[in-house]
């Protein structure tokens, strides 16, 4: 196989509705655009047509791959069942994954998630996106730890990153933990922060029939504090409706809160739970937006709050910044070295403080001011980084030390 027809597969397994996820990619594609300047061979792998990607406007070579559960344990038993990865090069089936990558002349794979089909490769080299390890932290929630996904994830963590070239991740703690829970050196993983959803990223001036269309459709109120997140415990929505349940009793506010996201079930929930607190009139509670309403979602925000209870990263705190949006956020170990003064924290359990922040906030002209300035301080400063170059100094290590054999 020459180094001209060599391939690097970017390899996609979640949907669309998983937010941060399929942004990454966008903004992945987009900078690979940019900065390829060896240009390599890229080629996108999903491993189905309901992943709702859209991807083929991006001129990219995209392909549909995907086994079935005999077929995927094959392959891992050829790397991990001690007796078949002894026999396999003698008469055990083949490894349907590499077969399919060799006909592809793909040489190096790049997993945008911990999928677990990094599994299953036995000869092709690959690197991987780890954007938490909160199975490890946080036990408590049934979303992280339930229903056996913390088997799922500890096995691919445990088993997949030490044999990767390299992981990314996108802030300093994260990077620390995972040096501590799976040992992995430090010089093998890289830092890329988070952006806004492009849709956001781009966006300049308001376009007032889109306005007036996604206010209707959406039924905004002029007031709103918004919050887009999945429907998850760990999101902790039910804190900002206490919160407002309190700005409304107590503080004499007339203000709404807007909600966005997927849903897994958790929305009904919060819908019966505010309806007990007699809000539910306050309360909008909308499904997964599409990109294009996103800026206007944020542009008749009042304030972006960010409540969630692992992480620490997100993009919303990044999309705010960018829209001009004061951010509220859960005080969490590692966010105060990542947003440093373009945030308010707040206890995230506490909705006595969340409404007092709140209130603060929208009471307090300089306070507001200097929240907006910040963060976009920080939005100019990320918007200049070149870490997505980062892609390439993994790619060119491996294809210089590869050189050495492929003659």
């Amino acid at each position: 196989m020459s180094e001209q027809k060599q391939k690097i597969a970017i390899f996609v397994d979640t949907r669309k509705e998983s937010g941060g996820e399929y942004q990454h990619l966008l903004y992945t594609i987009r900078n690979i655009k940019k900065s390829n300047k060896e240009n390599y061979k890229f080629l996108i792998i999903c491993t189905s047509k309901k992943l709702n990607l859209n991807l083929k406007d991006e001129n990219f070579e995209l392909h549909y791959f995907s086994m079935n559960a005999v077929e995927r344990y094959i392959c891992y038993l050829r790397n991990f069942g001690p007796l078949i990865r002894r026999l396999k090069k003698y008469f055990f089936i083949k490894n349907k994954f590499e077969s399919f990558l060799k006909k592809k002349n793909v040489d190096l794979v790049y997993f945008l998630s911990p999928s677990q089909y990094s599994l299953y490769l036995e000869d092709t080299k690959f690197f991987i996106t780890v954007p938490d390890v909160d199975h490890r932290e946080h036990l408590e929630f049934p979303e992280v730890v339930g229903s056996a996904e913390f088997e799922r994830k500890h096995e691919i963590f445990s088993k997949a990153l030490p044999k990767a070239l390299a992981v990314i991740t996108h802030a300093d703690i994260i990077k620390r933990r995972l040096c501590s829970f799976y040992n992995i050196s430090s010089n093998r993983i890289y830092i890329i922060v988070l952006r806004p959803a492009l849709s956001v990223e781009n966006f300049s001036q308001p376009d007032l029939k889109k306005q007036n269309f996604f206010e209707k459709k959406f039924k905004l109120p002029k007031k709103y504090i918004y919050y887009p997140g999945m429907y998850l415990p760990h999101k902790n929505h039910k804190s900002l409706i206490d919160a407002l349940k309190i700005m409304k009793d107590n503080f004499n506010m007339k203000i709404n809160v807007v909600f966005s996201g997927s849903d897994t079930g958790y929305k009904k929930n919060l819908i019966n739970y505010a309806n007990k607190l007699g809000i539910q009139k306050d309360v909008i509670f909308l499904d997964f937006v599409e990109d294009e309403a996103l800026p206007y979602l944020y542009k008749n925000a009042l304030i972006l709050v960010n409540l969630q209870l692992i992480g620490p990263t997100a993009i919303p705190p990044f999309e705010a910044f960018k829209m001009n949006v004061p951010v509220i956020v859960s005080e969490l170990d590692g966010l105060k070295e990542f947003y440093g003064d373009a945030v308010f924290y707040v206890n995230p359990m506490n909705p006595q403080a969340i409404a007092a922040a709140t209130k603060e906030i929208l009471e307090n002209n300089d306070l507001r001011s200097k929240l907006v300035k910040s963060g976009k301080k920080i939005s100019e400063e990320i918007k200049e980084k070149d870490d997505y170059s980062q892609i390439f100094k993994i790619i060119n290590d491996y294809r210089k030390i590869s050189s050495t054999w492929a003659l």
